[in-house]
C-alpha cells in the first residue's frame, strides 16, 4: 500500500513537470553555448514555477488547540502555479546564439515548456560539403539541423507533497517530504525536502492579544531536485565519417535542475468556529541551478576534409544559476475538526498559485 501510494505521488509529480528536456538537450550536438541558451530559455517556466511551488508549499494550521500543550501530525499537499503569459514563448533572435540560426529568419519565436506544440526549425551556421556534378562541385548543407522542441500546452505545474507537522505552544514545525523516486523504466527522478516554521506573535507580545484578529509569522526552506536521465548519442546515419573508439560512453548523462526557495511570511487570521480566514504577505527568495553532466557529442566539419561531419566529445557542458525573488500577497480558508483539517489558498503574484492540503492530528 505505501509503495502504491508512493508511486502515485511520483507519477503526478512526474505527469506534471516533465518537459521535452531530451529534445531540447539535443542542441549540444550544436555547440553548449548554445544548448545552454536554449534550454534555460525552453526551462524558464518550469523553474520559476518549481520555486514558487516550493515557497507556497505549506501546511499551516492556525486553530489552537488549548487542552492540548503538544500535538503531531500528518498531511498532504498539492500546489500548482500558474505560468505567467509572459514565459509561454522566447525570441530565438534575441538569445544571441553562436552557432544556430533560424531557417527561416521571419520565424523567430519559439515555445516554452508552457506553450503549444508549434516549433521552428534551426540549423547551424557552420556547414559542410556535399560532392556536386556542376562548378564549383560542391553544395553545402548545415551540419546540424534541428526543430525547437514543442511546449507542452500546460500552463499551470501542480506538484504534490507529503508532511510532518508538530505544534507546541502555537509554535509550528512543518517537515515536508518526496522521498528520493525515480519511475521505473523512466527518464525522471525526483526529490524534495522542506521546512517551515510558523509563530503565534500574540504569544511573544502580549499587547496584541486584544486584536480582533491573530497575527502569525513564519519562515521556511525548501530544496527540490529534478533528474532527467537523457540518451544523447552520435546519430551514425547524419555523420559521413563513424564515431571513433575514444567517443562516448554515453551511459553517463543527467540533467538536474535544483531549486531553492526562502519564503518569509506574515500573516492575519480571524478564528470563526472551526474555521480560520487569513489574509497575508510574504517576501519569496527563490533561486534555481541547472546542470547538465556526462559526456556528449558534438558535430563539427572535419578540419582535414570539410566533405565530412565528425563528433567530438565534452563533458559536464554546463551549469548555471538564476534568482527569481518576488513579493506576494495571499487569502486562504482552513477548517479543522477534531482530527481532521483541509485547507485552500490562493496566492497573487507574477505567477499565480492555488494551494490544497489534507491533514490528521493525532
Amino acid at each position: 500500500m505505501r509503495v502504491n501510494f508512493v508511486i502515485w505521488f511520483g507519477l503526478l509529480a512526474a505527469g506534471t513537470i516533465e518537459a521535452q528536456v531530451n529534445t531540447s538537450a539535443n542542441f549540444i550536438k550544436g555547440g553548449e553555448n548554445d544548448a545552454k541558451k536554449i534550454i534555460s530559455a525552453y526551462l524558464l517556466p518550469v523553474e520559476r514555477a518549481l520555486c514558487f511551488n516550493g515557497a507556497n508549499n505549506n501546511m499551516l494550521i492556525f486553530k489552537q488547540n488549548d487542552k492540548v500543550d503538544f500535538r503531531f501530525g500528518v498531511g498532504l499537499d498539492i500546489t500548482a502555479s500558474f505560468v505567467n503569459a509572459n514565459d509561454f514563448t522566447y525570441d530565438v533572435s534575441k538569445l544571441n546564439l553562436e552557432e544556430f540560426e533560424p531557417a527561416n529568419p521571419q520565424q523567430t519565436m519559439a515555445q516554452t515548456m508552457a506553450g503549444n506544440e508549434n516549433t521552428i526549425v534551426l540549423q547551424t551556421k557552420n556547414k559542410y560539403r556535399i560532392p556536386s556534378t556542376s562548378y564549383p562541385f560542391y553544395s553545402e548543407k548545415p551540419i546540424l539541423t534541428l526543430n525547437s522542441p514543442k511546449g507542452k500546452n500546460r500552463t499551470n505545474i501542480p506538484f504534490p507533497l507529503l508532511h510532518l507537522f508538530a505544534e507546541k505552544k502555537s509554535n509550528l514545525i512543518d517537515v515536508k517530504i518526496l522521498p528520493a523516486f525515480k519511475i521505473e523504466n523512466s527518464t525522471l527522478g525526483l526529490f524534495n525536502v522542506g521546512i517551515n516554521i510558523q509563530h503565534n506573535v500574540e504569544t511573544s507580545l502580549e499587547f496584541l492579544s486584544n486584536l480582533w484578529f491573530n497575527i502569525y509569522i513564519s519562515a521556511g526552506y525548501n530544496y527540490n531536485q529534478i533528474t532527467y536521465y537523457l540518451d544523447i548519442k552520435p546519430d551514425e546515419t547524419a555523420l559521413t565519417f563513424s564515431p571513433q573508439s575514444d567517443n562516448g560512453p554515453y551511459d553517463n548523462q543527467e540533467f538536474q535542475i535544483h531549486s531553492k526557495s526562502i519564503p518569509l511570511k506574515l500573516s492575519m487570521v480571524k478564528q470563526v468556529d472551526n474555521f480560520s480566514f487569513s489574509l497575508g504577505c510574504a517576501y519569496n527568495a527563490t533561486s534555481s541551478e541547472v546542470k547538465m553532466a556526462g559526456n556528449y557529442p558534438v558535430y563539427t566539419a572535419d578540419p582535414a576534409n570539410l566533405f565530412q561531419i565528425i563528433a567530438t566529445d565534452i563533458t559536464d557542458p554546463f551549469q548555471y544559476t538564476r534568482t527569481f525573488n518576488k513579493f506576494s500577497v495571499e487569502a486562504g480558508v482552513i477548517y479543522q475538526a477534531k482530527h481532521f483539517l483541509t485547507g485552500l489558498k490562493y496566492t497573487h503574484s507574477y505567477y499565480k498559485n492555488i494551494d490544497l492540503s489534507l491533514g490528521y492530528m493525532f
